[in-house]
């Protein structure tokens, strides 16, 4: 045995814990309020924090420590302060910044919450379904995801199509498919108003948060249907997904119906994980998340429903593949949106 790698998986696995638990904190900060709180003010010791923020003293000691141990706080021994940095507090405190990770403090516990599920599933096959990770994954892939389409979607994304703004602009038919609770769709209506948009999910649950976000935009349309049977007449122009194909227990279906309903020069923007279709080329942190995300979500709720369990990281090769056997003609990586966390694919009939 080499007690020299034994030395160093072992701070590794401390790496590993530490982190567990300092998600823990983060989301202990997130649900009190303990993080909007100092996102908002400039430092303090921990009495004058939990004073100003209404929490228990004791309580707000300790996750202090531990987030300024990880690096999440900068902390002032001389007077015992503790400060948010406001370069950190955009990943953590400002939800109208492009750079907000607080869905991840709904996602990671809630994934965190099926381990059972999932080990039972290892055994005996089958998967855990989208509904048994509670109101806490809804919330947190709500959170995690609009942010950034907010901000990018119409600034970034879109312009990347060449043309797209104007035809947008001068009104074509949009089809945003598994909206969720409708974000892009309310996005691209607002920023659209010549152009009819229809936001497609086969959560109902998800339809009634959009609806009650999109107030009276009249070139919006909000509808219960799955990837695999959304109308095909009239065609759309342009179709978006957001991190949808993966999970589809028919990936393959959705995709050939997404074909069937784009017209014949219209745009179809695929935006999916950032990853390889080759192990080699994931073994680094990120490919630790999305293989972690993958197995303890993604790719379980679609096997739930006895699907393809394709999983998150399953990479613009094999992405390619897809859509060339679903029948589309063209299919371009669009390097030039920078995105650490996600590709974004132009497919075309």
């Amino acid at each position: 045995m080499d007690r020299t790698r034994i030395a160093a998986f072992l701070d590794r696995f401390v790496v590993f814990a530490s982190g567990a638990t300092t998600i823990g904190l983060l989301a202990v900060a997130d649900r009190t309020g303990l993080g909007s709180w100092l996102g908002e003010n400039e430092s303090g010791t921990a009495s004058e924090i939990a004073e100003g923020a209404g929490l228990e003293t004791r309580y707000v000691e300790e996750i202090l420590s531990g987030l300024a141990a990880a690096g999440v706080l900068e902390y002032e021994a001389d007077r015992g302060a503790f400060r948010l940095p406001p370069e950190h507090a955009l990943f953590l405190a400002e939800e109208t910044s492009p750079y907000f990770m607080g869905g991840w403090l709904d996602m990671i516990p809630a994934m965190m919450s099926q381990i059972d599920g999932v080990a039972q599933a290892t055994v005996h096959g089958g998967g855990v379904g989208f509904e048994e990770f509670g109101d806490r994954m809804i919330r947190g892939i709500d959170r995690g995801n609009s942010p950034s389409q907010r901000v990018f979607l119409v600034k970034r994304w879109l312009p990347a199509v060449p043309g797209l703004i104007d035809r947008l602009e001068q009104g074509i038919r949009v089809a945003d498919i598994g909206c969720g609770s409708g974000t892009a769709a309310i996005v691209l209506a607002e920023a659209f108003p010549n152009s009819h948009v229809t936001g497609f999910d086969v959560s109902e649950e998800l339809l009634a948060i959009a609806r009650s976000r999109a107030g009276d935009l009249r070139n919006l349309e909000l509808r219960q249907y799955s990837a695999h049977e959304i109308p095909t007449d009239p065609k759309f122009e342009l179709i978006t997904t957001f991190d949808v194909i993966h999970d589809l227990a028919d990936p393959m279906a959705g995709l050939t119906r997404i074909r069937e309903a784009l017209a014949p020069d219209g745009d179809y923007l695929m935006m999916e994980p950032n990853a390889s279709s080759r192990l080699e080329e994931n073994l680094d942190d990120q490919g630790s998340l999305t293989y972690g995300f993958s197995a303890l979500h993604c790719m379980t709720q679609s096997l739930a429903r006895g699907g393809a369990g394709l999983g998150a990281a399953w990479g613009r090769e094999r992405a390619e593949q897809h859509a060339r056997a679903a029948g589309f003609g063209s299919f371009r990586a669009l390097d030039e949106i920078a995105n650490r966390f996600s590709s974004f694919y132009l497919l075309g009939v």
